[in-house]
């Protein structure tokens, strides 16, 4: 099953977060903020409620002397709702979870503490218990009525093949098909650089060294010391070749890690054995874990912790990750492999749903914005978790903190200029439409505020707007009118700001007529003169965005440079469709012409 959203309440700086619905695109979620505003919280909830209280939970977790309730809802596939009907043989109750496949599991409860199990939301339970109605009919009469046609035959054996036979042992059953929580605690589970064979169950980077290395150092440390050798020299070549395949981050070219283990045995074996882990760089200098920096120290633990679940390659799709800020003290080069080895857990089905502030752990890529939840806390709403669109509902300074990352990962690193009242915002597709609409406002003379802002992409352009909006920033939007770009830009923009109301969008975003490209707003003379740098031909021409298909972004930078030399001097019919444009966007801002 598939964790699809959560609802968190009265946990740590958590009010109540609403139902926070998880990306549908793929297996990651990032709850991007500022520092405190709540991040850990939520990672720490939802493992609360995958794993119950800890042994910190009083003192750390509960809210006040607040009672903490964290709600998920698991979306059921084929193979979960095929387990149910094997189990309870109630074909009308597997088409109800055919048609409603969500169900919600609840930990916690808000009126009083109820930690220790796991059970049905209330309105799950009250719609499934119609399929398990009470006995109505005495045992002894139940005995008498025997089944006395064929299908009554059949159906009273099916039922008695049936072992899910109430809606607690549905519940059971269902719950038992959920994803596992793992937490993934950067400050605690470190490598030791020396640990005594009594003290390896505390550190849970050492049974993640056991498990991916297959040794048992409890069972090693006993033998003679010929075979502690051959050991030792196995984990140091597969430790050695594991951490250079994931970590990237080099100080020097060619340089390389090298793991040293040392088995030493003493007596009494369990008290006085131990195990040292070192690290060094082809320097003949190794140093214990913990000389190591911090950066170096967490990917390693991380590291090894990804490889153990990895060892088990069919439990990956069982399993939600939790990880709270992956990457802190790393360069930004090593943040990007801790993102390259989160996108390879995920692709092979795990669930990650990780925090941070760092832009580089933030993809803005395509399908890589729906993975974002903004993180941000203010005093009267506790800490709100927001998709970017939903953020654009409010303003208030603790939103716009939560922002900075996110502007960073999108690129836009010259937001000031984005954010001066001055600015006159005209959000465009991408960076082809942003180089000919530059031109045209130099070429033409038009007003130096305008500011044409590149989406980069349509399915980015509602996330622009979002932090636009958000940032109490003046905007319109110019698109062509193209089915696949401009009108859908043009919906997108509609049905999430503007209510599906045409009207209301049309104060707000132009679709230039007559337009498949950026490229249809010139005369097609002008286009082959002046872009095309070739002869207007005499037979007929394809549109000019057909023509420009594969050098769009090239044709465009090179007609800016044009413009900027003072080489470009277009027609009547040109001029006449791009000032249109310009005319609306001067009575849309309410620019005195």
């Amino acid at each position: 099953m598939k964790l699809v959203n959560f609802r968190i309440r009265s946990f740590k700086s958590i009010i109540d977060t609403g139902e926070c619905r998880l990306s549908e695109t793929d297996g990651v979620v990032v709850l991007a903020g500022q520092n405190e505003a709540g991040k850990s919280a939520v990672v720490e909830a939802l493992n609360f409620f995958g794993n119950g209280p800890d042994e910190h939970f009083e003192r750390l977790h509960r809210r006040r002397e607040e009672h903490p309730e964290v709600t998920c809802s698991f979306l059921l596939d084929e193979q979960d709702i095929d387990e149910v009907f094997t189990k309870t043989k109630n074909e009308k109750l597997k088409n109800f979870l055919q048609k409603n496949p969500i169900l919600s599991f609840i930990r916690g409860n808000v009126e009083k503490d109820s930690f220790e199990d796991v059970y049905f939301l209330p309105e799950i339970s009250s719609k499934l218990s119609k399929f398990f109605p009470e006995e109505t009919i005495e045992e002894n009469k139940n005995v008498e009525a025997q089944p006395t046609t064929v299908q009554e035959q059949a159906d009273a054996g099916t039922q008695d093949a049936a072992s899910v036979k109430t809606i607690d042992e549905l519940e059971e059953l269902l719950y038992q098909q959920t994803r596992d929580f793992i937490f993934y605690d950067s400050f605690v589970d470190l490598l030791p650089g020396v640990v005594t064979i009594a003290e390896i169950e505390k550190y849970p980077a050492v049974l993640d060294f056991e498990k991916v290395f297959n040794i048992r150092f409890a069972e090693v440390v006993k033998k003679d010391e010929r075979a502690i050798s051959r050991e030792e020299m196995r984990l140091n070549r597969e430790a050695s070749d594991n951490l250079n395949t994931y970590w990237k981050q080099k100080l020097e070219e060619g340089g390389k890690y090298n793991f040293t283990v040392k088995i030493v045995p003493q007596v009494p074996i369990e008290t006085a054995s131990k195990i040292e882990f070192k690290i060094d760089r082809d320097d003949g200098d190794p140093l214990y874990m913990e000389q190591k920096s911090k950066g170096f120290r967490w990917f390693s633990a991380f590291n090894l912790r990804l490889r153990a679940l990895g060892v088990e390659e069919a439990t990956i799709k069982k399993l939600v990750i939790l990880i709270d800020e992956p990457g802190q003290g790393l360069h930004e080069k090593a943040q990007r492999d801790v993102k390259g080895v989160l996108e390879e857990l995920a692709h092979q089905g795990a669930q990650i749903i990780y925090t941070t502030h760092y832009p580089n752990l933030i993809g803005t890529e395509g399908k890589e914005f729906a993975r974002i939840r903004l993180v941000s806390n203010t005093k009267i709403v506790g800490t709100k978790i927001e998709t970017v669109s939903q953020f654009a509902a409010r303003a208030d300074k603790g939103a716009k903190d939560s922002l900075s990352p996110l502007i960073t990962a999108m690129g836009i690193h010259s937001i000031q200029s984005v954010l001066d009242t001055r600015r006159l915002n005209v959000v465009v597709e991408g960076i082809s439409d942003h180089y000919y609409f530059s031109a045209l406002k130099k070429l033409l003379g038009k007003d130096e505020r305008l500011y044409f802002l590149p989406a980069c992409g349509v399915n980015n352009i509602p996330n622009l707007v979002s932090v636009l909006i958000g940032w109490g920033c003046n905007y319109k939007a110019v698109f062509d009118d193209d089915p696949q770009s401009g009108r859908r830009a043009y919906n997108l923009l509609k049905n999430e700001f503007y209510e599906k109301d045409d009207v209301l969008a049309h104060e707000h975003i132009l679709k230039i007529p007559d337009c498949n490209g950026i490229e249809d707003i010139f005369d097609p003379k002008d286009f082959y003169k002046f872009i095309l740098n070739e002869s207007f031909p005499r037979a007929g021409t394809k549109e000019n965005s057909k023509l420009a298909e594969g050098k769009k972004e090239l044709l465009a930078r090179l007609f800016l440079e044009k413009i900027d030399n003072g080489e470009v001097t277009l027609n009547k019919e040109s001029v006449k469709k791009i000032t249109e444009v310009f005319d609306w966007l001067y009575q849309k801002f309410g620019v005195s012409i």
